[in-house]
């Protein structure tokens, strides 16, 4: 007789390599770095490093109910006062890069504040907006030039190609001849160095170097050397012109780039590191706050650049340590959770008790991970709704590979969820600059497929693979290892994600037939086994 199939020690170890991956994860974001002697600077170099910011980039639309896109929306002086007493604590400078809004207040809380401002004057496709805006900045530059340094008229024109390099140099000409303060024009270096003409209608050329999105993204080891090599280049091709860094930074989240990895690690190492450094021009860091807004253009990237978040709490430290994330026990905790939530649950549902609990601990762990994910990235209620439907598909495919009978719901909720795998690829193989790798999705399913359909194969918990199923996964697949190949060999997070939808894409895509003979001729081994006794 065929004894009852039971799970294998296989299965069981897949699952718990799984959780200790998770658990692994949530452990390093609560490892401790010290701003007191960052990898690759002397001690000394740090503790002699200034305690205030050259200057900072500052924007009011950290509120949720106020944003650049909306033209009702307006700024108060008394908002504006307040962020710049929380910036005061970290420089005596700020760069501002429009007037409407509200934002023509700015001048005069900076000099009842006693701090200094580069006054940006914001230009787009419009004109007569143009024309305007700027004749509002000159008023101002003459009305508070005993605290404005600079007028920055113009920032990235070029670079969104609303203006031509001819339109812009008319503009710098008529500014630069009536500004009673020194005139300059804000764009990336590339753009500089394009239109070097531009450089005899300004008296100091602003660049923005930002290591983290350059076409060749630079690893935060080397991002600091990297703007001062850049800026130091810059300088030596406008020569007389004086060069300003007017924007460098790291985000504190986001995807990977290449090398270059965002982080509140990374964000603190990079400020520190460019404090300590002697030979850098005169900088301006982005950004005061986190910009919420800016996610809907730039992803989760694009809101997390401020030294302070969008609640006024600080982020970047000058001395002492710093973590990833203070709450990392969270992963810990959902495990154990997640674990004793699938034990309770064995009353109702009969099935193994371990391979049951193992499934639980790991989607216990990654549900806190889910969330702060959604926090980061979803845009909109749209997105957040997509994102727990997934996380809600993933827990059903898992739990649902356990049970001992399943119907065709389950099948459904695999392709699904191998739809989705595939369409997640797909996006990142076409638009992958501002898109993230949601493993925290797919890694559960991948796990709990990929035990059982090595485990326990001929058992009727085995996946029935349809053609569609082997399509998805075909599809899925091909465009992991296209994205893995775009990526390139030094951005880590994007090959174990590729590698994990390979994974899922063999685990739930293969034929039952690749696992019966290995399975058999286990069973026929136990027979024997079982006839002899």
């Amino acid at each position: 007789m065929r004894p009852p199939s039971l799970p294998t020690q296989t299965a069981l170890l897949i699952q718990a390599i799984a959780l200790l991956i998770v658990l692994a994860w949530w452990a390093a974001r609560g490892v401790s770095y010290s701003l007191d002697a960052p990898a690759g600077l002397p001690a000394e170099a740090v503790s002699h490093a200034p305690q205030m910011l050259p200057c900072v980039s500052y924007s009011p639309f950290r509120h949720q109910d106020i944003n650049p896109f909306n033209p009702q929306a307006r700024v108060t002086p008394a908002q504006i006062e307040a962020d710049l007493r929380i910036l005061k604590t970290r420089t005596n400078c700020i760069r501002t890069y429009g007037l409407s809004q509200g934002l023509d207040a700015v001048p005069g809380v900076v000099q009842k504040l006693e701090m200094r401002m580069k006054l940006g004057v914001w230009l787009a496709r419009d004109e007569v907006q143009n024309r305007q805006e700027l004749a509002r900045g000159i008023a101002l530059a003459h009305q508070f030039k005993d605290v404005i340094d600079l007028l920055v008229v113009g920032n990235e024109v070029l670079l969104r190609r609303e203006l031509s390099p001819e339109a812009l140099g008319r503009i710098l000409a008529e500014a630069k001849q009536i500004s009673p303060v020194p005139v300059s024009y804000a764009d990336v270096w590339e753009f500089w160095l394009r239109h070097a003409p531009l450089a005899q209608h300004v008296n100091v050329v602003t660049v923005h170097i930002l290591p983290y999105w350059e076409d060749n993204p630079v690893a935060v080891h080397d991002a600091v050397k990297h703007v001062d090599t850049i800026a130091s280049g810059v300088q030596q091709h406008f020569a007389v012109t004086p060069v300003w860094v007017g924007e460098t930074g790291w985000p504190a989240a986001g995807r990977q780039r290449a090398g270059a990895v965002p982080g509140k690690i990374e964000q603190n190492r990079f400020v520190n590191e460019l404090l300590a450094r002697k030979s850098l021009l005169d900088y301006n860091l982005i950004e005061g706050f986190d910009q919420p807004w800016k996610r809907s253009f730039e992803g989760a990237m694009g809101g997390y650049w401020g030294l302070f978040d969008q609640f006024g709490h600080p982020r970047v430290a000058f001395s002492g340590n710093v973590t990833e994330d203070e709450q990392w026990w969270r992963g810990p905790v959902g495990a154990v959770v997640g674990g004793l939530l699938a034990l309770s649950s064995l009353a109702a549902v009969r099935v193994r008790t371990w391979s049951w609990v193992l499934a639980g601990a790991l989607l216990g762990a990654l549900a806190p991970l889910q969330w702060l994910m959604m926090q980061q990235w979803d845009r909109s209620p749209r997105e957040q709704a997509l994102s727990a439907l997934l996380g809600a598909t993933s827990a059903a495919v898992t739990l649902i590979t356990l049970l001992p009978k399943r119907n065709e719901f389950a099948r459904m909720a695999r392709d699904f969820l191998l739809f989705a795998a595939s369409t997640a690829a797909l996006v990142l193989l076409l638009d992958a600059r501002y898109r993230p790798f949601p493993w925290w999705w797919f890694l559960a399913p991948t796990a709990t497929i990929l035990a059982w359909r090595v485990g326990d194969a001929d058992s009727v918990n085995a996946f029935k693979t349809s053609d569609e199923a082997r399509l998805l996964a075909a599809v899925l697949a091909i465009c992991a290892g296209l994205v893995a190949l775009t990526e390139g060999g030094r951005n880590f997070q994007a090959l174990s994600y590729c590698c994990l939808l390979i994974v899922l894409a063999g685990a739930a895509g293969w034929p039952r037939g690749v696992f019966r003979i290995k399975t058999n001729r286990a069973n026929s081994a136990a027979g024997a086994q079982s006839s002899v006794v």
